[in-house]
């Protein structure tokens, strides 16, 4: 299922798109995801200085996943992507209707609404699937894999270099 990613922070961002590019399939796989989303990357300077300002929300309206990325470590702000994912997951799902309240104190308020917090929590960072840590660690371990290849072909070019020059 494509995705949009729309950076509409005013920052260089590639980094983290790249890595966005390739944790979405992922994650879409691993989740069940049969709609399109659209995740938008938000700078509001503001918001990052409220200790307890947000990281991101979904819209389920839109199919929409936005993550304010001011002040965060990239790892963090691709985090919050895992977490939105999962209540766009449970929306694919049906389990969102327009008669939730997801203001303050929803999680606690509404039994139906914690449940689907509980869910994210636990998928993105937690138990169960654990989305982003098992995509992580996936990709570390490929990128030492692709490192040990490089640092083979490597050893075995200055091996033959050394041969040359003993042959001269």
């Amino acid at each position: 299922m494509e995705f949009k990613l729309l950076n509409k922070s005013g920052r260089d961002l590639s980094d983290v798109e790249g890595f966005i590019n390739k944790f979405y399939p992922f994650a879409e796989k691993r989740l069940g995801i049969d709609q399109p989303v659209t995740i938008i990357l938000k700078s509001d300077s503001s918001n990052a200085q409220q200790i307890l300002g947000k990281t991101g929300y979904y819209d389920p309206d839109n199919n929409e996943v936005v993550v304010y990325i001011d002040d965060r470590h990239p790892k963090d702000i691709l985090r919050s992507i895992s977490h939105e994912l999962i209540h766009h997951a449970q929306n694919c799902r049906g389990e969102f209707d327009g008669s939730m309240e997801v203001g303050a104190g929803y999680a606690q308020d509404d039994e139906h609404m914690r449940k689907m917090e509980v869910e994210a929590y636990l998928l993105s960072n937690g138990d169960d699937l654990m989305v982003f840590r098992d995509f992580e660690d996936k990709t570390k371990k490929e990128n030492n894999l692709m490192s040990e290849h490089v640092k083979k072909d490597l050893q075995q070019k200055i091996q033959e270099i050394r041969e040359d020059k003993e042959e001269k």
